[in-house]
């Protein structure tokens, strides 16, 4: 039961860490791309023709450019990356691959795909902030299976007292009347909610302020919660 999430928690770590090497790999192609253009592109002069300066967060700076393609004036909108300003009438530096005259850099302006960025740069943003989370997650999972294992584990009978704030505040009743309060702990708000349809009997284990409730007919198989004791709550013997 608690090896089964232990394990859940160190494949989703395991996954988010290869996210990462995954979309570095990706946006290191897309500058490659970029890159050779510099070396083996067609090199022309280009006349900046419209800057567009979008307010934060409404779009991405782009220059629209006139370049010659042989005999023929073509046009790109480039994305702009550095930190160069423009002004229309502004003359650029222009590399085209001349098997694909669209395929369009600057000198100063990689244009890099806004698509493919966001395909490779937003798994990487999120990769970053889940990778570290997961890793603990394991861990924790890995101590309260190693403190299952050492101290066994009681029967209880778990009510939801509050939910107010979106976790499920839990009264653990003891055999012989002994009472503790804890809380579900999750990244996602009301996901034990499935509680508050009444009193259910489990088995619990932990110590501190760690603790794991297993519930043994759920499903097909037993099913582990995370419990979190507040600061201040202790168990209450019972009369």
């Amino acid at each position: 039961m608690l090896r089964h999430r232990f394990r859940r928690a160190l494949l989703a770590a395991v996954v988010w860490f290869l996210v990462i090497p995954a979309a570095f790999a990706g946006v290191a192609l897309l500058t490659t791309d970029a890159d050779w253009l510099l070396t083996h592109g067609t090199e022309v002069t280009g006349t900046v023709t419209a800057v567009d300066n979008p307010h934060r967060g409404n779009g991405t700076p782009t220059i629209t450019v006139d370049y010659e393609v042989g005999d023929v004036l073509d046009e790109a909108v480039v994305t702009r990356d550095s930190a160069r300003t423009y002004a229309e009438g502004d003359t650029v530096r222009v590399f085209y691959d001349p098997a694909d005259p669209h395929d369009v850099r600057t000198a100063d302006e990689q244009n890099l795909s806004e698509g493919w960025t966001g395909v490779f740069v937003v798994p990487l943003l999120v990769a970053v902030f889940a990778f570290p989370m997961t890793v603990a997650y394991a861990v924790v999972w890995a101590r309260r299976r190693k403190i299952a294992r050492r101290e066994g584990w009681q029967p209880v009978t778990a009510t939801v007292v509050d939910s107010s704030g979106g976790y499920q505040v839990l009264r653990l009743g003891f055999p012989g009347g002994a009472q503790l309060i804890a809380r579900t702990v999750a990244a996602v708000r009301g996901r034990y909610s499935f509680l508050r349809a009444g009193p259910v009997d489990a088995w619990i284990s932990g110590e501190g302020r760690s603790f794991a409730l297993v519930l043994p007919d759920f499903s097909t198989r037993p099913y582990a919660i995370p419990l979190h004791v507040p600061r201040g709550s202790r168990r209450i013997a019972g009369r």
